[in-house]
C-alpha cells in the first residue's frame, strides 16, 4: 500500500479528524486505560483462583498421603500382630515336616534321609523348647546341633553296572 492509499479522500472526514485530535486521543487513552484496569482485575481474579485450585490440590495431596501412611501401618501392624506371627511359625514347621515326609517317600540315597531325619529332630527340638519358653528361646536352653556329612564314596564304586562301550574295550 503507497502511502497515498492509506490517506483518506474524503475531505469532510479529514476536517473532522483534525478538528476533533484531541477528543479522539483522550476517547482512546481512556479505552486503553479501562482495558488495561479491566485485564488486570481478570489477571487478579485468575491468579487468585489459581492459588486457591493450587491449595486445594496440596490439602489432597496430604489427605492422601496421610491415608496411605495409614494403610501401610494397618498393614505392617497386621504382619507383626503376634497371633499372625504365631501361624506364620506353625506354617514354617508344618512346610519342613512337608518336606521331612517328601524326602522320606522319594528314592533317593539313604545318606540323604538320614540328613532329613537329623533336620526332623532338629525342628522338633526347636519347636518343643519355643512352646516351652513361650516363642523366645532361652540362652540355657539351646542345644548345639552338630551335622555330619556323609562318608564319600569313590568314583569307581559309583559305577555298578558295566556299558556296552567299556565291555568292547577290556576284550
Amino acid at each position: 500500500m503507497s502511502e497515498k492509499d492509506k490517506c483518506c479522500n474524503d475531505p469532510a472526514l479529514e476536517k473532522f479528524l483534525k478538528d476533533n485530535k484531541e477528543m479522539i486521543e483522550r476517547l482512546y487513552k481512556e479505552e486503553k486505560e479501562m482495558m488495561e484496569n479491566l485485564f488486570k482485575g481478570e489477571k487478579e481474579f485468575f491468579s487468585d483462583a489459581f492459588d486457591e485450585e493450587c491449595k486445594r490440590a496440596e490439602e489432597f495431596a496430604e489427605e492422601q498421603k496421610n491415608k496411605a501412611k495409614d494403610a501401610a501401618q494397618e498393614v505392617f501392624n497386621a504382619f507383626t500382630d503376634p497371633e499372625v506371627q504365631r501361624h506364620f511359625m506353625s506354617m514354617g514347621m508344618e512346610f519342613m515336616m512337608a518336606m521331612s515326609a517328601l524326602v522320606k517317600a522319594m528314592p533317593i540315597p539313604d545318606e540323604i534321609k538320614d540328613m532329613a531325619e537329623k533336620a526332623e529332630k532338629a525342628r522338633k527340638s526347636a519347636a518343643e523348647n519355643a512352646s516351652r519358653s513361650g516363642g523366645r528361646p532361652k540362652s540355657s536352653s539351646l542345644e548345639k546341633i552338630e551335622i555330619e556329612s556323609a562318608p564319600k564314596k569313590k568314583a569307581s564304586s559309583l559305577i555298578k553296572t558295566k556299558t556296552p562301550s567299556t565291555e568292547k574295550k577290556s576284550d
